[in-house]
Order: structure tokens, then sequence, then C-alpha cells
């Protein structure tokens, strides 16, 4: 992923001057979303440099960053307040495998997601309190069932795994891509 000067302000093109800099700003927009410490270990820079570089993009307004409790996610200039909730949640791979199978299996129930998701009841419940606090998915109680649906735009889920798909290096979401790209 090249950047591409035509896009960026003189004042910004400085900025970017800097090798270093512009590699830790070339891994935001390739790991849009990605923490601090997963940036550190991609950088092999230490703490303090990348901690600085990052700051100093921040301050420029060429990346944004988000504070998830003990985390801090960053993101390339452009990203909309949706997609940096939705690619936040997509960077947990519990999470994403619970959203990828409620995108597939619209309208399902706990005890669906829990066949195949490998994880206690317990987590399942927490992530899926969580999806709906964050406004990505919805529930709707029939019975004593609860059925989970995706509440955002599902292609812009789609388009997110697609540009930062190999990012994941995860089987599952290659398996998804791949059968949208079918429909």
């Amino acid at each position: 992923m090249k950047m591409n000067q035509d896009f960026y302000t003189e004042s910004e093109k400085k900025v970017l001057e800097l090798n270093i800099r512009k590699t830790i700003f070339e891994l935001v927009r390739k790991h849009a979303g990605c923490h601090f410490r997963e940036l550190e270990r991609k950088s092999k820079l230490a703490t303090g440099t990348i901690k600085y570089h990052l700051n100093y993009l921040v301050k420029n307004q060429l990346i944004s960053e988000i504070k998830e409790n003990n985390n801090i996610r960053y993101f390339p200039k452009g990203f909309n307040s949706e997609n940096k909730r939705t690619l936040s949640v997509l960077r947990q791979k519990s999470v994403r495998n619970i959203l990828l199978y409620i995108l597939v299996h619209e309208y399902c129930n706990h005890e669906q997601i829990a066949k195949k998701v490998n994880l206690s009841n317990s987590t399942i419940s927490w992530h899926l309190k969580k999806l709906i606090k964050s406004n990505i998915i919805q529930s709707h109680k029939e019975g004593r069932k609860t059925y989970f649906k995706i509440k955002i735009n599902k292609q812009d889920i789609i388009n997110l795994l697609i540009t930062y798909k190999e990012s994941f290096l995860d089987q599952l979401v290659n398996n998804i891509i791949e059968m949208w790209e079918i429909d």
C-alpha cells in the first residue's frame, strides 16, 4: 500500500519526509485499527521511538487514535467513526468470529453461535452484550430465545474485511470473503 503524495497537503508531506515516520504511517494505513503493542511488534522499533512518532502523526492529524480500555488503536486519516468502531471489533479474534457467524447466519441465537464459535457461553454472552452496546448488532427476543442480527451496513463490514484481509491472517475471514465474492 504505497502512499500517493498527491492527496496530502504540503505540511503533511513535510511530516512524512522522515523515513521512520513514513514507515510507521504506512504500518497504520496497512493495519488500521491495530493497537500500540501490535504496531510496536510489527515495526520492531523501541517503545519510546514508536510512541513519539505515533503522537507526532496524531498531533499533525495524519492518523487518529481511539482509547479503548487499556489499548490505544490507530487509524489513518479519513476513517469515519462507525468504521473505526467496526474495525476495532474485527481486530479482536473472538469477537470477530462471533460477528462473522452472525453476518453469515442472520437471525441466529446464542445456542447456534456457541456450537460454532468454540467459546464458553459466558464469554459469548459478554461479547454479544459488547456488540449490542457498540450498536453493531441488535437482539430480538422471541419466547425464551434471543436472536441476533447485524445492525450496521453489512457491506461496510465486508469492505473492511476485504481491505484489511492481509492484516487479519485468519482463515475464517478468507472463507467469508470468498463466499461473499461468489454471490
